[in-house]
């Protein structure tokens, strides 16, 4: 089977039985918990080991997961395991939290700047991007100083990229091939 679907089958399946159960609020916390877990190379490092038995590499995600977890978050990582798919955790959880995003008209927005933003200029850029769309915008701030200046924005798959750093880039390209063009 391609790897690809096997995460989305297994995130497909949760996601049904916690609609079934009212649970994806929980489980979708949950989720993003273990998405930000297997994101971390010591994590990857651990799941992908071939030398550390099945149920050992299930027991350390779940002490990871924390004692929050939801029951059913618990079973689902460790029917992961017991199956040997542990490698496909991390695609099922980012699969389930897609899935939940689509179906309560979540929006993601990520705006990337040289320096903090305050809140005020945070709720107008959340207005605009939400515009006359329903559904809530789940906004994430990242401080990156290579930025320079502008920002760098993305909602969803969409993006923008005004900052002062792809002006120079693009800058530089230009005289480079204009140097070379006149060579």
């Amino acid at each position: 089977m391609n790897s690809s679907k096997i995460g989305v089958r297994y995130a497909k399946a949760l996601f049904d039985l916690a609609l079934e159960r009212g649970v994806t609020d929980i489980l979708y916390r949950d989720m993003k918990t273990v998405s930000q877990l297997c994101a971390m190379e010591e994590v990857k490092a651990v799941i992908n080991n071939p030398v550390i038995p099945q149920q050992k590499r299930k027991e350390i995600i779940l002490a990871l997961a924390g004692d929050q977890s939801d029951k059913l978050t618990v079973s689902f990582i460790s029917l992961m395991f017991s199956h040997g798919r542990g490698d496909y955790l991390a695609s099922s959880a980012r699969n389930f939290i897609d899935l939940t995003r689509r179906h309560r008209g979540i929006r993601q927005v990520t705006l990337t700047t040289a320096v903090p933003v305050e809140g005020r200029l945070k709720e107008e850029m959340a207005a605009l991007v939400s515009g006359t769309e329903k559904g809530s915008i789940e906004f994430i701030e990242k401080v990156d100083s290579s930025v320079i200046g502008g920002f760098i924005l993305r909602v969803d798959d969409a993006y923008i990229d005004a900052s002062v750093r792809s002006r120079l880039n693009r800058f530089r390209k230009e005289f480079s091939l204009a140097t070379n063009a006149a060579e």
